[in-house]
C-alpha cells in the first residue's frame, strides 16, 4: 500500500504542474506581441500553394535557399488594395506581421501588401529613405511637438470631394463643435501629388491662426499612398512648427509621413478624435474642479473665519485683561491719591501747627523784646534828656563863660588896640579872634552832636 501511495504520489506531481493546450496557445500569442518589435516588416520567399476564399487568399512562402516555409495570409480587405496578383512559383517581397492563430496553434504572417521581386527597388528605396530619417532623428519622441489640449482653428489637408474630410468633420465637430475647421484642398494621389501637398502644408503652416494641422486621407492600395513616403512630404512635415497630425489609410496603413508626424492616427475619424478635446469630458472636468475649489474655499474661508474668531476671542480676553489692568492701576492711583491727600493734610497740618508755634514764639520773643526794648527806650530817653539837660547847661556854662572870657579879653584887647597907635591892626586881631571864636564854637556844637548821636 505504501508503494502504490508514493507511486501516486508521484504521478500527482506533473499533472498539477502541465498546462493546457490553451493557456501554452495564449502565451506563445502573448509573448509574441510583446515581442513585435524584433520581427520586420518584410520577407522575401517563393509563393506556393495559394488558395483564395471569399473572407481572404492562404498560401505558403518557402525560403528561397532552402526548404523553410511559414504560412501567410491576406484578408479581403488588403487584397482587393493590392494590384498585383498573387501567383504560384513568383519570388515576392510581402509587407506583413507576424501573427499566432491560438485557436489553431499556428504561426503565420498577416500580409499588408507583397511586390514581385523585380519591383523591390520601390521597397529598397523607401528602406533606405527610412533608415536616413531615423538617423537624422526626425522620428525621436523626443523632437515631437505636444498638440495644443484645446485648439481653436484646426487646419485640415485632404482632398475636399474625398470622404475622408466628411469622416473628419463629423468626428472633429462631435467633440468639439465650437472648433473652426479651415480645409486646405490638396491631391492626395497620383504624380501631382506629392508637390500639392508640401504647397498645402507650407500654406497652413504659415496661417498664424492655425493651431493644428491635419494630413488625412482614407485607406488605398500601398501604391495610391505612395505619395505620403516621398521624402519631400515627409520632410515638409517635420519642418513644420505647428504641430501636425497624420492619419492615412487604415489602421495597418503605415507611411513615413505618420511616423515623423508629431501624433499618428489610424484613420480620419480617429484624427479628429486625437486633434479635439472631449468637451463633455471637460464640461465633467470642470465641473469637478469647481466643485473641489468650491469645497476647497469653502474649507479655506471655513479655517479662516475660526482663525479670526480665535485672534478676535484672544484679543477681546487681551483686551478684557488690558482694561482690568487699567482698573486696577487707576484704583491704585486712587488710593495713592488718597494716601498723599490724607499725609498732604496730616504733614500740613503738623507743618502748620508747628509754624503757628513758632510764630507765637516769635512774636512772645518779639513782644518781649519790644516790651524790653521799650523799656531800654524810656530808660535810654530818659538818660538822653538827662545828658541833654546836662549838656545844655554845660554847654551854658561853658558858652557863658568862655564868652565872659572873649568879651574881657575883646575888652581887654580893645583897650589895648585903642591905646595902641596903630588900630587898623588891633581891629584886625579883634576880627581874627572872633573868627576863632565862631569856629571853636561850631567845633564845641558838632562835639555835642556826635556825642548825643553815639548815646543814642
Amino acid at each position: 500500500m505504501a508503494v502504490d501511495d508514493d507511486t501516486g504520489s508521484e504521478n500527482t506531481k506533473p499533472q498539477k504542474s502541465a498546462w493546457s493546450v490553451s493557456r501554452l496557445n495564449n502565451e506563445i500569442a502573448a509573448t509574441l506581441e510583446s515581442a513585435a518589435e524584433r520581427f520586420p516588416t518584410y520577407v522575401v520567399g517563393e509563393v506556393s500553394d495559394a488558395t483564395a476564399k471569399g473572407y481572404g487568399t492562404f498560401f505558403t512562402l518557402r525560403d528561397v535557399d532552402g526548404e523553410e516555409t511559414i504560412q501567410c495570409i491576406v484578408w479581403s480587405s488588403y487584397r482587393d488594395r493590392i494590384d498585383e496578383s498573387i501567383t504560384e512559383g513568383e519570388e515576392v517581397i510581402v509587407r506583413a506581421n507576424v501573427d499566432f492563430y491560438a485557436e489553431g496553434g499556428r504561426t503565420q504572417l498577416n500580409v499588408k501588401n507583397y511586390w514581385p521581386v523585380g519591383d523591390s527597388d520601390r521597397s529598397q528605396e523607401l528602406e533606405a529613405l527610412r533608415a536616413e530619417l531615423n538617423e537624422e532623428g526626425l522620428f525621436d519622441a523626443d523632437r515631437k511637438q505636444s498638440l495644443p489640449p484645446f485648439p481653436s482653428n484646426i487646419g485640415i489637408i485632404t482632398s475636399l470631394t474625398g470622404s475622408a474630410r466628411e469622416d473628419f468633420r463629423e468626428s472633429a465637430w462631435g467633440r468639439a463643435p465650437g472648433v473652426t475647421l479651415t480645409f486646405f484642398g490638396a491631391t492626395v494621389q497620383g504624380k501631382n501629388a506629392t508637390a500639392s501637398i508640401v504647397g498645402a502644408l507650407q500654406q497652413a503652416d504659415r496661417d498664424p491662426d492655425i493651431d493644428i494641422i491635419v494630413v488625412t486621407r482614407g485607406g488605398g492600395a500601398d501604391d495610391t499612398l505612395w505619395c505620403f513616403n516621398e521624402e519631400p512630404v515627409v520632410r515638409a512635415i517635420a519642418d513644420c512648427a505647428t504641430p501636425t497630425v497624420v492619419a492615412v489609410g487604415h489602421e495597418d496603413d503605415e507611411t513615413l509621413a505618420e511616423a515623423v508626424a508629431d501624433k499618428a492616427a489610424m484613420t480620419p475619424t480617429d484624427a479628429g478624435i486625437v486633434a479635439t478635446p472631449e468637451m463633455s469630458t471637460i464640461r465633467e472636468r470642470v465641473e469637478t474642479i469647481e466643485r473641489r475649489l468650491q469645497i476647497g474655499y469653502e474649507t479655506v474661508v471655513s479655517e479662516q473665519l475660526d482663525a479670526l474668531n480665535r485672534r478676535i476671542e484672544n484679543a477681546v480676553v487681551g483686551l478684557e485683561r488690558a482694561a482690568e489692568t487699567r482698573q486696577a492701576r487707576i484704583q491704585r492711583a486712587a488710593d495713592l491719591e488718597q494716601r498723599i491727600d490724607t499725609a498732604y493734610t496730616t504733614l500740613t497740618a503738623s507743618r502748620l501747627d508747628a509754624v503757628d508755634d513758632r510764630i507765637e514764639t516769635a512774636l512772645q520773643e518779639i513782644e518781649h523784646a519790644a516790651e524790653t526794648e521799650a523799656v531800654t527806650v524810656r530808660a535810654a530817653q530818659g538818660r538822653i534828656g538827662g545828658l541833654e539837660t546836662r549838656i545844655d547847661r554845660a554847654y551854658e556854662t561853658h558858652i557863658t563863660q568862655e564868652t565872659e572870657a572873649l568879651e574881657r579879653r575883646i575888652e581887654s584887647a580893645y583897650r589895648d588896640i585903642e591905646t595902641d597907635t596903630d588900630v587898623q591892626e588891633a581891629k584886625q586881631e579883634a576880627r581874627q579872634l572872633r573868627i576863632v571864636i565862631l569856629v571853636l564854637v561850631g567845633l564845641l556844637l558838632l562835639g555835642v552832636a556826635l556825642w548825643a548821636g553815639g548815646v543814642l
